[in-house]
């Protein structure tokens, strides 16, 4: 057999020819409805994202009027905690304008709490945890409690922070994560609680019984403390005006139970811990005897039916034990005004009362 051979470009024509034929084949192959994955080029930087979310549009108009817009849509990461329009309608808040109502350093140093500084996606959260702590752009920290799984069998998914319930969670955005929260989050920064009830006068007959039987000055101590706070109607509600507190002998009467009985010592609480406790524990009461007296205390907090709002419990026995006489309950449902984070605990705001003063005189 005789063997032909070729030049070398001979040899260099049949190679392109076999690439052309190639080419031919593949293009022969092709189908129009392939297409190559590229990256979501919708998807925003925080600023421009919540901007563009219709519940969002208060919380946008804080960041505008706080000057974080900028900043937001920087590099990142971020983790921000957008409340809908709907937490800041339940604190009086419907248009821009109502921002103006807060000092503008004040509205930043809030809007910046609600954000962090870091990526923070649920999975990254301890599971069953309370009171995880996280750092935020304002500087100071934030509360985080995440009740999932329940030891004695069930799961639910229930996370908080500083008390406020996220209702969407791990939104993705070009340069972090968004999480939708139910209400706004009200940290005080700098004030404890006696600064705190000083602010506001109506707490003043509080304040003043506190200050009568001796409860005042441990409140700027570091505590911490959860404080019930009962405002003047309440107390009223129990025989206690300024009028009255003014006449009574101090020396007839228990101020522990009369004034301390709104007062957790050694804990603070935000209105959700009793939630995930239940989660956690399939209970979420905190019992406790009333300090230097035999009364027995019970904090609980849930969901009621059928609004399910959120709120509190508080329950007093005349003994230490669960199977004692109630002396007086009283259920508090206004989610927008509890869950004020001082410097040394929480308030929350109270419109009853527990003890009147016939309940609290000494034997």
């Amino acid at each position: 057999m005789k063997l032909t051979k070729y030049s070398k470009t001979q040899q260099g024509q049949a190679f392109l020819g076999l690439i052309f034929a190639f080419s031919m084949l593949i293009n022969a192959c092709k189908r129009d409805d392939l297409t190559v994955i590229k990256p979501n080029e919708n998807i925003r930087p925080a600023a421009d994202f919540i901007k563009n979310n219709y519940e969002m549009t208060l919380f946008s108009q804080a960041l505008t009027k706080a000057g974080l817009t900028t900043q937001l849509n920087g590099a990142g990461p971020f983790t921000v905690l957008v409340p809908t329009d709907a937490a800041f309608n339940e604190l009086g808040i419907y248009k821009a304008s109502d921002l103006d109502k807060i000092n503008a350093d004040s509205l930043k140093k809030l809007i910046s709490y609600h954000i962090l500084p870091r990526r923070l996606t649920t999975r990254e959260i301890p599971t069953n945890g309370v009171d995880v702590r996280y750092a935020t752009l304002e500087g100071s920290e934030l509360y985080t409690s995440y009740g999932a799984l329940n030891p004695n069998g069930g799961s639910a998914e229930e996370l908080y922070f500083s008390g406020a319930k996220v209702t969407r969670n791990d939104v993705v955005m070009a340069n972090g994560v968004l999480h939708v929260v139910n209400k706004l989050m009200k940290p005080q920064f700098k004030n404890n609680i006696q600064q705190w009830l000083l602010a506001r006068k109506e707490y003043s007959v509080f304040v003043e019984g506190l200050k009568k039987f001796d409860l005042w000055a441990q409140l700027a101590q570091n505590g911490p403390y959860t404080i019930f706070a009962p405002t003047n109607d309440a107390l009223a509600k129990s025989d206690l005006t300024s009028a009255s507190l003014a006449s009574l002998e101090k020396s007839k009467y228990d101020g522990d139970l009369l004034f301390g009985s709104y007062i957790i010592y050694g804990r603070h609480f935000f209105i959700s811990d009793g939630q995930v406790f239940s989660i956690i524990n399939s209970n979420g009461t905190y019992s406790y005897k009333l300090k230097n007296n035999i009364q027995l205390m019970e904090f609980s907090s849930g969901e009621s039916y059928p609004s399910y709002i959120l709120g509190y419990s508080l329950l007093i026995r005349s003994g230490s034990g669960i199977f004692d006489p109630i002396v007086n309950s009283v259920r508090y449902e206004i989610p927008s005004k509890v869950d004020y984070l001082c410097s040394n605990g929480l308030l929350h705001n109270l419109e009853d009362g527990l003890v009147t003063p016939s309940q609290a005189l000494k034997p």
